[in-house]
């Protein structure tokens, strides 16, 4: 978001895939949330609900991410929902 510094999306997109890649729930969770508000990304919501969920196979008990998959569940279209599966 750019506190205290320009914003970046760029970087922040490529920062938080790496950290993605070496299992970081938090950075899948921030990818989650960039793609279902449309922030510096498309906003697509089947590769939100993918980012959430692999949030929370990386931690099964938090709260916050499991919310978060129940909550953009509910705003996807059955289509949607068919894709988020499809490609997990």
């Amino acid at each position: 978001y750019g506190t205290g510094s320009p914003a970046n999306c760029a970087l922040a997109q490529k920062d938080f895939l790496a950290a993605a890649e070496r299992s970081s729930a938090k950075s899948e969770s921030l990818l989650g949330s960039m793609y279902a508000t449309g922030h510096c990304v498309p906003r697509d919501l089947p590769l939100a609900y993918r980012w959430f969920a692999k949030a929370l196979q990386q931690e099964p008990g938090n709260a916050r991410f499991e919310r978060d998959v129940q909550i953009l569940w509910k705003q996807m279209t059955p289509q949607e929902r068919q894709i988020a599966n499809h490609n997990q």
